[in-house]
């Protein structure tokens, strides 16, 4: 869900390029990982830079963060989904299920005085790969 103030942020050069970075990575990548492949593009970006504006786009609904074992990671899928974890090797594979997301929007609606927006479960276990080594 793209929050109302999205729609009033300056989009800086350096926004542009993490937003597109994000869009084209397959995958949830690191701080460290944006930072490396938007410094192709910008010679000059810091890492302080890259933090900063993926906090700022996270915040204002335009990218989501995720965090995992610690680790925060970003991407740019605002489509409501999940994620499937391994906790061998902490790869992270999106889930879309709409019976899912809709029976958590219901459950969570009996919880009193709190509205909630969005949705998303985290499920852990051991991935194909990890189970055969």
């Amino acid at each position: 869900m793209i929050k109302k103030e999205a729609k009033d942020i300056k989009y800086t050069n350096q926004r542009i390029e993490i937003l597109d970075f994000l869009r084209k990575f397959d995958g949830h990548p690191t701080v460290e990982d944006v930072y490396e492949g938007v410094r192709k593009k910008l010679t000059r970006i810091s890492k302080a830079t890259v933090y900063k504006n993926l906090r700022f786009l996270a915040e204002k609904g335009l990218i989501k963060e995720v965090n995992i074992k610690g680790v925060s990671r970003f991407e740019a899928n605002l489509v409501p989904h999940h994620h499937i974890i391994c906790i061998g090797c902490g790869s992270i594979t999106d889930y879309e299920s709409e019976d899912l997301t809709d029976y958590s929007l219901k459950v969570a609606g009996d919880i009193e005085n709190f509205e909630v927006e969005s949705t998303d479960t985290n499920f852990y276990g051991i991935c194909k790969d990890c189970k055969e080594e």
